[in-house]
């Protein structure tokens, strides 16, 4: 199945601002919601020996880094713009240009999550599907509300938990080339726009790993010649930390990939329904011959999983009729 992919319009719920800074001469960060080009600005800003240093905590309590504060002073050497800067420099050729993109099914799990949370600090949950009635959701999410009613004919305003999950659950269980999300960031990235300018593709994981984090910024890093100031490592690690520390999100998505794979003995505290989906989508791709249960209770750990999978009865088999 294809979907007519609207380039400006973005792939989560309602688009909240868009940037009108003037062209950056060292490097443009071209990104979407959820995508940490905020936190990329500021990064570079900071740690680059042709910017003056940065002295403040560009964190809020949920490690989102959204517009900091007024007295930060930023170079104006580094921008970042929304999808809007491909129409906003029709014509401009040779743009040193960042653009930042999902590559995992984790990555899509984080923006459905992220996306809903974090944009201009609603912090709306995919539980707000079940735990709240639909007219009083946020205008965010109705649509989905009203999405779920009309697929499993529900005429409560109240939906099931378990009923939500396996909303969530038939999404991941797409091809991940078939979904709205991905075409929409595929469209994206491969824009005609980008072959006319000098384009560094950074993947989404970079800020979910420090590893990969330091891998890529190097790599960054020389391309565009920003002279990062790699003396300064462990500072650099350490405002990466936090961030990722105040990211509860991140951190669930991480376990959650984890727990998919069996290899995580024990589960998150509390997940949200999308994570409770993902693992179950993950498990049946596994498993095409078992289907999860439909029940508001969720396993405790992956020794449960394990137990369920292992001793699943032979006369309960039957081919997945979500797997295509």
């Amino acid at each position: 199945m294809k979907y007519h992919i609207n380039l400006f319009r973005p792939p989560w719920p309602k688009d909240r601002r868009w940037d009108k800074d003037q062209n950056a001469k060292l490097l443009n960060i071209v990104f979407t919601g959820g995508t940490f080009g905020n936190f990329l600005k500021f990064f570079l800003d900071k740690f680059s020996t042709l910017t003056p240093d940065i002295d403040v905590d560009p964190f809020w309590d949920t490690g989102i880094l959204h517009r900091t504060s007024e007295n930060v002073r930023f170079s104006g050497l580094i921008q970042r713009y929304h999808q809007s800067f491909i129409n906003d420099n029709e014509g401009n050729i040779d743009l040193p240009i960042c653009i930042i993109t999902p590559s995992m099914k984790k990555h899509y799990l984080y923006l459905k999550k992220a996306q809903l949370f974090r944009a201009a600090n609603l912090r709306i949950s995919p539980d707000d599907l079940w735990k709240m009635s639909v007219p009083e959701m946020p205008d965010e999410i109705k649509d989905h509300a009203l999405s779920i009613k009309k697929l499993y004919d529900i005429h409560s305003n109240q939906l099931p938990k378990f009923i939500v999950r396996d909303w969530y659950k038939l999404g991941f269980l797409k091809n991940i080339k078939d979904t709205y999300d991905y075409q929409w960031f595929d469209t994206f990235k491969n824009h005609e726009f980008f072959e006319k300018q000098k384009v560094f593709n950074l993947d989404l994981e970079t800020f979910f790993d420090w590893d990969t984090f330091d891998k890529n910024i190097t790599e960054l890093d020389k391309f565009f010649r920003l002279c990062l100031d790699f003396d300064r490592l462990a500072e650099m690690k350490s405002l990466f930390d936090r961030g990722l520390e105040l990211d509860s999100i991140r951190k669930e998505c991480n376990k959650v990939q984890s727990v998919a794979e069996l290899g995580e003995e024990e589960l998150p505290v509390e997940l949200d329904v999308s994570s409770e989906a993902f693992i179950y989508s993950e498990l049946e791709r596994a498993n095409p011959g078992i289907l999860l249960p439909l029940s508001n209770n969720f396993f405790k750990n992956t020794k449960e999983i394990k137990q369920f999978i292992e001793h699943f009865p032979n006369w309960y088999s039957i081919p997945n009729p979500n797997l295509g």
